[in-house]
């Protein structure tokens, strides 16, 4: 492939990436970071208790996300929600073009294989926190390989100060952690595979050893000091948490939005099963860890999607390679026609120019209450209607907008529920089950306002009680108020 035609592919499969990961905001969580990023930037505080809702209000809280919070509420306040949209987007795109930089084969195949990635990470993208952990697990993970393959250059210092900022951006940075570990092991496996002494490597390992030391350290350079490292594990350890948490849940193959992993996983299993060289250790190493901790839970999909599309890249090419398809695959002669390459230009731009319309309509047009998938017409009508007070809301992450749309109705629950505790979750889910009965918690707390989907039991109980009446009502929410 010419070189001027080569380029203009990568445009093209960076634009492609773009609009692919250009996700409207539909997570229920970012509301209450984005309060979170109002309070940090108008009063230059990092909160440490909760602040918003009517259960637990003072409780500890370690807002480790508190940075990024801090960034969604400069960017909107400044540009707007579109401009969120657009800037994660942009950085989930160049996560996938620094994954595909770790490898080098044909163009046609880096690109499969980076939409794929790309496709196959959908579900756990959008203007989140997490996408920074994508960001820097991807940074991580070039700066490492070449540091492996090479044991050269001084880039490879560059993980401590982007481990400082990570560890304020997203409770994620453990696997930075981890992917340092797991380079460290896989050295010493490389040079047993290939019969060399481990001698030669001691200066790459040590040298790891100090960034894995230095990385350890400045974690704590966050507003909660060493008390960040007993957050995750609090999680892990948690077994209310990992059950009412569905990112913590394993994936679900049966949904249709998980069939592009589901690809990703036996393309590149197949891919390695095919190819005529032989995979290195630590190639396997990282596979294996990443494919597991996705079948465990589904939030490390974008780690193992980082991971697998430049090997699944790497070993497909060398597989075409061997064959006689693959023979005449990289050669010159059809592509350097400028006539050819003008006709290839044209078609992948026709199909862009759709997929950008489509984009400007749905995901950058004005908020759709179906498309950012909290009630908003709900939360209309109660500013509408002045209908103030304590709010109980089913499901808990509908908080997260009342926190920043309607800040006068403290919550009973939002997505904050490792700072709530095993307990109270518990109590929270055995009410919305129908397990507890509800009229003592809601006394005790004076929930005045409560919010729930059609289909709630809590809400065909609301309906038939004489203490309750129902005010408001559309396809997404019921709005019942205490008498």
């Amino acid at each position: 492939m010419n070189k001027a035609l080569k380029n203009t592919f990568a445009i093209y499969v960076f634009a492609y990436s773009f609009l692919f990961a250009s996700r409207p905001i539909s997570d229920g969580d970012f509301w209450f970071h984005l309060k979170t990023g109002e309070y940090i930037i108008r009063t230059g505080l990092v909160p440490r208790t909760d602040l918003f809702s009517f259960t637990n209000y003072g409780r500890p809280w370690i807002a480790h996300e508190w940075l990024s919070g801090a960034v969604f509420y400069l960017v909107y306040s400044l540009l707007g929600f579109n401009a969120l949209i657009f800037i994660f987007g942009i950085l989930t795109a160049l996560a996938f073009w620094l994954a595909l930089k770790r490898s080098d084969c044909h163009p046609f195949v880096s690109g499969f294989a980076a939409l794929l990635g790309v496709w196959a990470v959908l579900p756990t993208i959008g203007v989140r926190p997490r996408v920074f952990t994508l960001l820097f697990a991807s940074v991580y993970l070039y700066l490492l390989t070449q540091y492996a393959r090479s044991g050269t250059g001084r880039a490879i210092w560059w993980l401590v100060p982007l481990m400082a900022l990570w560890v304020n951006l997203h409770g994620g940075f453990l696997i930075g952690l981890v992917l340092i570990g797991l380079t460290i092991a896989g050295i010493p496996l490389d040079a047993w595979a290939a019969g060399d002494k481990i001698g030669p490597f001691w200066r790459r390992l040590r040298t790891l050893g100090f960034v894995l030391l230095g990385c350890l350290l400045v974690v704590m350079v966050n507003p909660h000091g060493a008390g960040i490292y007993s957050f995750p594990f609090a999680i892990f350890f948690s077994p209310i948490q990992q059950k009412a948490i569905v990112d913590w849940l394993s994936p679900n193959f049966h949904e249709p939005e998980l069939l592009p992993l589901t690809l990703l996983i036996l393309l590149t299993i197949a891919a390695l099963a095919l190819s005529p060289r032989q995979v290195r250790p630590s190639e396997l190493l990282l596979f294996v860890t990443t494919l597991y901790a996705t079948l465990k839970s589904q939030r490390h999909m974008a780690v193992f999607a980082l991971v697998a599309a430049p090997l699944f890249a790497d070993h497909c090419q060398n597989w075409l390679a061997s064959t006689a398809f693959g023979k005449s695959f990289g050669t010159q002669q059809s592509l350097e026609s400028s006539r050819r390459s003008i006709l290839l230009n044209l078609l992948l731009l026709l199909p862009l120019i759709i997929f950008a319309a489509k984009l400007k309509s749905r995901v950058f047009g004005p908020p759709r209450q179906e498309i950012v998938e909290v009630p908003i017409s709900a939360v209309a009508y109660l500013k509408e209607h002045e209908i103030t007070g304590n709010t109980f809301t089913d499901p808990n992450i509908w908080s997260g907008y009342l926190i920043w749309e309607l800040p006068a109705n403290p919550v009973y629950i939002d997505g904050r529920i490792d700072m709530y505790g095993d307990h109270f979750v518990k109590q929270y889910l055995d009410i919305i089950w129908g397990i507890t009965d509800w009229r003592g918690p809601f006394d005790r707390y004076g929930v005045r306002i409560v919010m729930v989907k059609p289909e709630s039991p809590l809400g065909r109980e609301l309906s038939e009680s004489t203490n309750w009446q129902q005010v408001f009502q559309d396809d997404m929410a019921l709005v019942f108020t205490r008498r």
